[in-house]
């Protein structure tokens, strides 16, 4: 039996758990006094040796009589810059010695605080740091929907996987899945067909709407014209010859053949008020573009071919309850939310479970 959810844990890239990779340098030591004018002569050197990869690196780290200055991952100075730091050492020769440094940079904070132990390194704050971290009240909304998702998989998936759908904090779609009778029929699939289906069906009668008002607004002028012209059968008949043509015309550019019967029209008009009304009340906008900015709460990490729907259906959010071994596209098997190569990227969550 499943215990209580009580939180979530994002799923970062691997690089954001990793331990320290340590990497051989060499470095120099001198009095605190004369460091500017050592760095000053280094600058260039020292900046040519570490620029592409080793950026994060500080050039020099602070002891308490002395000041170490980095110099790359070559011992070997160039005789000019030693003559010169000998000049400024008055005289004294400059002591080389080797040092562990981390290879890579730190991208959080435990990172940093252990990888600088060894050597000082950058800290860059990721400009969305504050985003990702979640409010009490937004965890208790996220699992209220994580359990509306694990309910309809127990009650409608053949294999008990569930997805919802949330825009604003509204269910826009949600579906179990039907593995069982289709291999494709996975819940997250399934509901995005389901917003796919809703987003037609607005676009269809946005549409017709726009076409009708086209048809209208073109049998008016040429209702006009006819009663101007009413006393001259000359002109009528030409006019109706004239009107026949652009009736048709009308016709084809508007691409719907309306029917004029009245109760036809009046059984219309009211089919077409009521929707009109339901799509005004909808969270659903009509320029939406798929699952554009929604958040998706899974009952199973998704397989690769899911976790690629809803990158195509630009899914803000992925929240997931159990993990997929086998197949699990987001942490089990890969983290495809994390490929730089993608043109779009999601968040990932996963919950964390009362131990026994």
């Amino acid at each position: 039996m499943d215990t209580k959810i009580i939180g979530l844990e994002q799923v970062y890239p691997d690089e954001y758990t990793r331990d320290v990779v340590l990497i051989s340098m060499y470095c120099f030591e001198i009095k605190k006094d004369i460091a500017k004018d050592c760095l000053n002569i280094m600058k260039n050197y020292i900046n040519s040796q570490l620029y592409n990869n080793y950026n994060h690196l500080k050039r020099c780290k602070k002891t308490q009589d002395h000041v170490e200055i980095l110099i790359g991952l070559s011992k070997d100075l160039p005789e000019n810059l030693l003559n010169e730091l000998k000049k400024v050492n008055n005289g004294e020769d400059i002591k080389i010695k080797k040092i562990n440094v981390s290879k890579y940079e730190p991208l959080n904070k435990k990172q940093y605080s252990e990888w600088s132990s060894y050597w000082p390194t950058y800290y860059r704050r990721p400009t969305d740091e504050s985003s990702n971290i979640l409010t009490k009240q937004q965890i208790e909304n996220h699992i209220k929907f994580l359990n509306i998702s694990i309910n309809i998989g127990n009650k409608f998936g053949t294999c008990q996987s569930g997805c919802v759908l949330t825009f604003n904090d509204k269910i826009i779609a949600c579906s179990g899945d039907n593995i069982k009778n289709h291999p494709l029929h996975h819940s997250v699939m399934l509901a995005i067909e389901e917003v796919a289906f809703n987003l037609r069906n607005i676009w269809r009668f946005k549409k017709n709407k726009k076409m009708k008002n086209c048809e209208n607004a073109a049998s008016n002028l040429n209702d006009n014209q006819f009663s101007s012209h009413k006393n001259d059968n000359h002109l009528d008949n030409s006019l109706d010859k004239k009107n026949d043509h652009q009736n048709a015309d009308n016709s084809e550019l508007c691409a719907i053949n309306i029917d004029r019967d009245e109760k036809e029209e009046g059984r219309n008009s009211k089919n077409d008020d009521t929707l009109e009304n339901c799509i005004s009340n909808s969270v659903i906008s009509s320029d939406q573009y798929l699952c554009t900015n929604y958040y998706a709460y899974l009952t199973h990490e998704p397989c690769f071919m899911c976790a690629m729907a809803m990158v195509h259906s630009r899914v803000k959010c992925v929240i997931f309850d159990k993990v997929n071994k086998k197949n699990g596209a987001l942490f089990s098997k890969g983290k495809l939310h994390c490929l730089k190569s993608l043109n779009h990227h999601f968040k990932v969550y996963k919950t964390v479970r009362e131990k026994f």
